[in-house]
């Protein structure tokens, strides 16, 4: 089992290492999340963030709000649409 584990640590380890000869630039990875959730591969609703790089769902933006109250205790809207990343009205 030790053997195993490693050999696989080893081979991760080596797909990390290697360089891609495909890139895919920012509008091109939208482009993708939008087809597929167009073609319902994607079922679930997903949110974009402010600087419109990353997506959010919205199980992981409650998670997130429930982590920021935890570790400040009372926080505005605002100061948890910032730090969450996403529009108020999505944190209303």
């Amino acid at each position: 089992m030790d053997d195993e584990l490693l050999e696989l640590q080893r081979q991760f380890e080596f797909a990390q290492q290697a360089k891609s000869s495909i890139r895919l630039s920012e509008r091109n990875v939208v482009e993708l999340v939008q087809k597929l959730q167009q073609l319902q591969i994607i079922d679930f609703e997903l949110l974009h963030t402010v600087s419109g790089k990353e997506y959010i769902t919205l199980d992981q933006l409650r998670n997130e709000m429930v982590s920021e109250v935890k570790k400040i205790g009372r926080v505005s809207l605002i100061d948890l649409a910032d730090a969450t990343g996403v529009d108020l009205y999505y944190v209303e």
